[in-house]
């Protein structure tokens, strides 16, 4: 039966109660079951990927991993990430890195890289932006390639081009969180929020042809998520520059970076109803991450934050009591609460596989 396309996008609503939800849908009530789930995306996502590319980096050593593996495991947090409890709630084990070359792949694999970007070196490096090192370099069209790779080794090693397309419609692919990078390393070099607002299409033409290609691949069903309220970021929010005091609003966070943040969920969500129109038997879900931040951040201190503001720094001795762990990465507990949000507001409204 075909299926006609949708965009959905998360209510606006306070977390409150439903962050009790996880354990229910831990055991995975009220959701589609999924043969595979396809994860990439930048470090909010990436299961390990970044530690093969770059053992001596911060994610691949302590203090990061200490709450939930008690050293460096490739993961920019203290412990689990939001696609982790994600998949636990789907009844998945945790995604292995694309990288690890794992032979336990049956259940997908996650491609994410920490530092990955929508755009391309040369689009930066055109427009005059210090670039990050090389190395980490790994834009969302080499993540695309990485899954091609998996397809021909290894899931439809020994299919029919239908029978892997039949495959693939049975599994969850989500494209992102991506696109901070895009916005964070103009920013780092000098250039302003303003100035940011010219890269919002191109960004997000980017993600929509990332789309088009996982559709072609056969992907059904795809959630892509927007940004993160950036403003409420310590990353931001330790910015010294002259106008940092004046530019925050009254919820503490700096309202321009916000505002840029919310500029480019929009122009994604249309571009993501665009999409949804040319390709009727797809359902395409925007994932609210904006709103599922902001509404923890507002009932932070009832779920037993403190500042939610400011940032463990990487070596606090319980980073649960913080949102953030290391000025940009959400600690464990926050990625929990997050994916709570996720899961009710938008992975339950997947429809199930025919």
């Amino acid at each position: 039966m075909a299926m006609a396309c949708r965009v959905v996008s998360s209510n606006l609503v306070i977390l409150s109660l439903c962050l009790l939800v996880l354990p229910c849908l831990s055991q995975g009530q009220g959701l589609c079951p999924f043969e595979a789930i396809y994860q990439f995306g930048d470090s909010i996502s990436d299961t390990g990927n970044i530690g093969f590319i770059n053992p001596m980096g911060p994610c691949s050593n302590l203090p990061y991993g200490k709450t939930q593996f008690g050293k460096g495991v490739g993961r920019c947090s203290d412990g689990l990430l939001m696609i982790d409890y994600i998949t636990q709630a789907l009844q998945h084990p945790l995604l292995p890195p694309y990288l690890q070359n794992s032979t336990e792949t049956n259940h997908g694999v996650n491609f994410a890289v920490a530092g990955s970007t929508d755009l391309d070196t040369d689009f930066f490096k055109e427009r005059n932006v210090t670039w990050k090192n090389s190395q980490n370099d790994r834009p969302i069209h080499d993540q695309l390639n990485w899954f091609r790779e998996h397809l021909n080794n290894s899931v439809c090693k020994t299919l029919m081009p239908t029978e892997c397309a039949r495959k693939l419609s049975k599994a969850l692919f989500i494209l992102g969180e991506i696109g901070f990078n895009d916005f964070n390393w103009p920013l780092k070099s000098g250039k302003t929020v303003t100035e940011m607002t010219a890269y919002i299409q191109p960004i997000v033409q980017k993600t929509t042809d990332a789309v088009r290609e996982l559709i072609r691949q056969g992907a059904v069903r795809i959630v892509v998520p927007g940004l993160f309220p950036m403003g409420c970021f310590p990353l931001y929010l330790n910015h010294k520059g002259p106008n940092a005091v004046t530019l925050k609003d009254a919820s503490g966070c700096l309202g321009p970076f916000n505002q840029l943040a919310k500029d480019y969920n929009k122009a994604l969500q249309d571009a993501l109803s665009l999409l949804g129109k040319e390709n009727p038997n797809v359902f395409i879900l925007y994932g609210d991450y904006y709103t599922a931040y902001e509404s923890l951040l507002r009932n932070a201190p009832g779920l037993g934050f403190d500042d939610p503001l400011k940032s463990c720094a990487g070596n606090c001795t319980n980073p649960s009591k913080y949102l953030i762990f290391d000025h940009v990465h959400p600690t464990q507990e926050a990625a929990k609460h997050l994916a709570a949000y996720v899961i009710k507001e938008t992975l339950s409204k997947i429809p199930c596989a025919q």
